[in-house]
């Protein structure tokens, strides 16, 4: 009788292997052969779910985006906090402040590094469309100062998001999350009245 296989196991499975993979030796350092050893999968059975190291690092990038974007929607829609306290929780998601938003950025700088090299694809716009959504809520919620430029605000926010996760990132004892948050939380409250 043959093996009945979980095909959505199998391809989890992959994207598990290739992700600590990546962590450990970055996107270039991270192979078909190294994903299928790792895993205990042929490069075959590695090709079947995903054809090439470019698919698969999309893969990878894809179910990331989709895990934070959930997080920080359940947060934007949970109504038993004021609304400020929730635009800085969902910043903070997007910054290293932890072990496990250190490894998700480790990966995703490695992916989109590859990706841009690899396809000639641009850094996504996740940090921007996240900032832009920060100014609607404000807006819709009458909070931001009447002079206010919503173009320079949000690229502004979002500049201070990246720089403080790279910040974060590579020199993570030179700034605390407390002091993180408190930038974030200065810059939010500048755009209000």
């Amino acid at each position: 009788m043959p093996k009945i296989v979980n095909h959505e196991e199998k391809k989890q499975h992959i994207l598990e292997v290739a992700y600590l993979n990546i962590q450990k030796h970055g996107s270039m350092g991270t192979s078909v052969r190294s994903i299928a050893n790792a895993a205990n999968m042929t490069t075959g059975q590695v090709r079947y779910y995903y054809p090439n190291h470019s698919i698969l690092l999309e893969e990878i990038l894809a179910q990331l985006t989709k895990e934070i974007e959930h997080q920080i929607i359940e947060i934007f829609m949970d109504q038993s906090k004021p609304i400020i306290p929730r635009i800085i929780q969902a910043i903070l998601l997007t910054i290293p402040l932890d072990k496990k938003r250190r490894a998700d950025m480790i990966v995703w700088l490695a992916v989109q590094n590859q990706n841009s090299v690899s396809v000639n694809q641009s850094m996504s716009n996740e940090i921007y469309i996240l900032s832009e959504k920060v100014y609607e809520i404000l807006k819709a919620e009458q909070l931001l100062k009447s002079n206010i430029n919503k173009e320079k605000s949000v690229q502004r926010l979002h500049a201070l998001i990246d720089g403080l996760a790279l910040h974060k990132l590579y020199q993570p004892d030179q700034l605390s999350n407390e002091l993180i948050e408190a930038i974030i939380s200065d810059e939010i409250y500048s755009w209000m009245e």
